[in-house]
């Protein structure tokens, strides 16, 4: 295992040998001694794991962060599963000479990380989820979620033709304009969360995030968000490999039911329920979160 340099550390992009490509840029320290692979939220990408650079740097800690299929600069293909995944980390760890690691998942990235925690087994020697978005099982699962996003995931889930109709119009809408991001967030968030998105530094990391993440189109939206609302409880029973579970109790975007119902499927698990913690809890715990990857 070799040292990236710091002058290695931008974007790089590796391909499969089928030619589909994957893109992902490095955070913290370019040792490769402690590699944690980070599973980005949903809609966003690999840009989104800046806001770990700090902790990561202090901690010693290296931060894979690869856009999934459709996002940023990863190719979109039909017929993906979250399974797939583990063949994008496996494929970036072999070219980076990495042989175990840890995995990451944040919100609407945690069934990707939960899919490849099952799948590469022996490699992964830790899963961690903040603010994980859980199975949709019936109304219950999404008790204490706010409107909106109950709606559209039960509609996902319900009406699968009219859900997607509905992502992908929202979807466009960001794109195009993507300050409507930043209205949907103050909107929909929890009061817990708004300081925090608030700040000028957060908030142009989610900007220049969500614009990267829709760079492609919406393809990648669309179809991972029918992805979501799919049921993907069995991946959960898989996971053979120490987890730990992080869920603020003042979540109203991904509440803390999914994260409980996440605690119960995922055998062995470790659950921290973050009192007054909000949906981005994870920018004002990441010391916390990060420690236990170490």
């Amino acid at each position: 295992m070799t040292d990236l340099g710091a002058t290695e550390k931008q974007d790089r992009v590796v391909r499969h040998p089928n030619g589909r490509s994957v893109k992902f840029n490095i955070v913290g320290v370019t040792n490769l001694e402690k590699v944690v692979f980070y599973s980005h939220g949903f809609p966003a990408s690999r840009l989104e794991a800046a806001v770990a650079q700090r902790e990561a740097q202090r901690l010693g800690l290296t931060l894979i962060a690869l856009d999934r299929p459709g996002f940023g600069g990863s190719e979109w293909y039909r017929g993906r599963r979250f399974e797939d995944w583990a063949e994008d980390v496996a494929l970036v760890a072999d070219h980076l000479g990495v042989r175990r690691f840890s995995i990451l998942g944040v919100s609407g990235g945690t069934p990707t990380a939960v899919a490849a925690a099952a799948v590469l087994g022996e490699r992964v020697s830790m899963l961690t989820i903040v603010s994980g978005v859980g199975p949709v099982k019936g109304m219950s699962s999404t008790k204490g979620m706010n409107p909106v996003n109950r709606w559209l995931l039960l509609l996902g889930a319900g009406m699968p033709w009219l859900g997607r109709q509905v992502i992908w119009g929202v979807a466009h809408l960001w794109r195009v304009f993507p300050r409507l991001v930043t209205l949907w967030f103050g909107l929909l968030l929890p009061a817990a969360d708004l300081q925090i998105v608030s700040r000028r530094e957060v908030g142009l990391i989610l900007m220049k995030n969500i614009r990267e993440a829709l760079v492609q189109g919406v393809r990648g939206t669309v179809s991972e968000f029918m992805l979501l609302a799919s049921d993907w409880n069995a991946l959960l029973s898989r996971v053979r490999v120490p987890t730990t579970i992080w869920h603020g109790d003042a979540d109203t975007y991904v509440p803390l039911v999914m994260g409980e119902n996440l605690h119960r499927g995922i055998p062995g698990s470790v659950f921290h329920k973050v009192v007054g913690g909000g949906h981005f809890m994870i920018i004002d715990t990441m010391d916390r979160v990060l420690e236990g990857l170490r």
